[in-house]
């Protein structure tokens, strides 16, 4: 059951109704065993399979998190950690690694026939936020139902914000959220509208034109190139910033609120005020978790940019078994790397030009994460700096299926390139949606009711988020 299911939206009030009942009936235990069934509910429609899976790594990281605490030893926290990261790296990176160990011995890999359970690599870091909070002595007073509420929370379990349990758990236990409250469901309920219309009014249309210029790569020109490269930079914020705006608003309306995930990346002015905005839970975790542990910038500049390197390929390998994904995140930490070391000749730099640079260079990088092989990357990054074959072929235009749309459909050469400017322009100058307050009126109705339906009417077409493969 996703988020874009007709059944989920129909699930959503359901769950709040329930949860509201037993908030009223007084009893806090029951409001969260609602929040624990409906998650169980939403997680068994994904397959039996990855459920259990869910529920073995929860049973075993939870009774091994009391250990800890008891026993607050270094080696049983590394053990905790080991004991964590094991499924992933034997359901996401085991064919990895025995592919490219093979090549290296020139022998033949026959690979496992693996399915990747939903959500591992999400839930996989928030059980080791648990295990090292443990370890500081922080869970001690969490009881079981609150830790499985903290785990197991739907909205944001299958693709994250990643959440510690201090940012989470205080709000299950805090008295004055434990009535609806009619601003945070019409905020809650605006948030998830607009993140529903970003990925299907919008996303869905940039979609066409990554994959078309991904499966041409050296058959792209010039134009087209940059435009299915922006395609894809475009698609990726809006599918992904969508899904967290839904789970946000789904959140609010349960009078709990998760960590925000994005800030308007776009509009960043350097490759370290990007990795500020973008997917902003997982920077969090990488800094507090892995980052400073190993000394941050603490231990001198040469071993802070060793951290900062190991960070970044840590946080392309999370992303995928792909040789794609590493140099995704060895450019970024390359390019955080130099920002650091020209930073006071680069901040003289206007603001708009270091804004479009960003930009360029993010949209350069977003090509090896949406690439299936090295060489399409590469292929397709070669195109965009060759100048020959300057007009986009009819076939890239068909992509945004505006064909049909009267008066746009004689006029696409135009209409696209316009699409684009007027998104660009949207996502540069329009306030994250978080900073505005929503409160119920006519004309706040009326336009979220007409996005909705329009939204609903696209929801059981259109293919999962892109990050649920992670």
């Amino acid at each position: 059951m996703g988020f874009l299911s007709v059944k989920f939206i129909l699930f959503v009030p359901v769950v709040l109704v329930l949860y509201y009942a037993a908030r009223k009936s007084g009893k806090n235990e029951l409001a969260k065993g609602v929040l624990i069934a409906a998650s169980m509910l939403f997680f068994v429609l994904y397959g039996l399979p990855s459920f259990l899976m869910l529920v073995a790594s929860c049973a075993v990281n939870y009774l091994f998190s009391v250990f800890i605490r008891k026993n607050k030893k270094p080696v049983f926290l590394a053990t905790g950690i080991i004991i964590n990261i094991l499924p992933l790296l034997l359901f996401k990176y085991l064919n990895f690694f025995g592919e490219n160990i093979s090549k290296i011995a020139g022998t033949e890999y026959t690979p496992f026939s693996l399915i990747l359970p939903v959500a591992i690599s999400y839930y996989t870091f928030q059980m080791i936020t648990w295990c090292v909070d443990s370890y500081r002595g922080e869970t001690d007073k969490v009881t079981v139902l609150d830790y499985l509420a903290y785990v197991w929370f739907f909205p944001r379990m299958v693709m994250g914000p990643i959440t510690r349990h201090d940012e989470f758990i205080p709000q299950l236990n805090d008295p004055a959220k434990f009535r609806p409250d009619p601003e945070n469901i019409a905020t809650g309920f605006v948030w998830f509208t607009v993140g529903m219309s970003k990925k299907l009014l919008l996303a869905t249309r940039f979609s066409g034109a990554s994959v078309y210029g991904l499966g041409l790569g050296s058959g792209l020109g010039l134009t087209e190139a940059w435009f299915c490269s922006v395609a894809y930079t475009f698609q990726i914020y809006l599918d992904f910033s969508g899904y967290c705006d839904m789970a946000a608003g789904i959140s609010k309306m349960l009078n709990i609120d998760i960590p925000k995930n994005f800030n308007s990346p776009y509009k960043a002015e350097s490759i370290g005020d990007f990795w500020k905005r973008w997917h902003i839970s997982l920077t969090s975790f990488l800094r507090k978790y892995i980052y400073f542990p190993l000394g941050g910038n603490r231990k001198g500049r040469v071993r802070t940019y060793i951290n900062m390197m190991t960070i970044f390929i840590i946080s392309g390998f999370w992303h995928g078994a792909n040789w794609t994904f590493i140099i995704w995140g060895a450019l970024h930490g390359v390019l955080m790397v130099i920002e650091r070391l020209a930073w006071d000749h680069l901040k003289k730099i206007p603001k708009f030009i270091r804004v479009a640079v960003t930009f360029a260079l993010v949209n350069i990088g977003w090509v090896f994460f949406a690439s299936p092989t090295l060489t399409m990357a590469v292929d397709v990054i070669r195109e965009m700096f060759k100048f020959d074959n300057i007009m986009p072929a009819v076939q890239f235009y068909d992509t945004f299926d505006m064909g049909t749309i009267p008066f746009i459909r004689y006029h696409l050469n135009i209409a696209i390139p316009l699409f684009y400017v007027v998104t660009y322009i949207c996502l540069l100058g329009t306030k994250n949606i978080y900073e505005k307050k929503y409160k119920p009126n006519l004309i706040t109705a009326i336009v979220t009711g007409l996005l909705f339906t329009w939204s609903f009417l696209y929801a059981n077409g259109v293919s999962s988020f892109i990050y649920f493969q992670f």
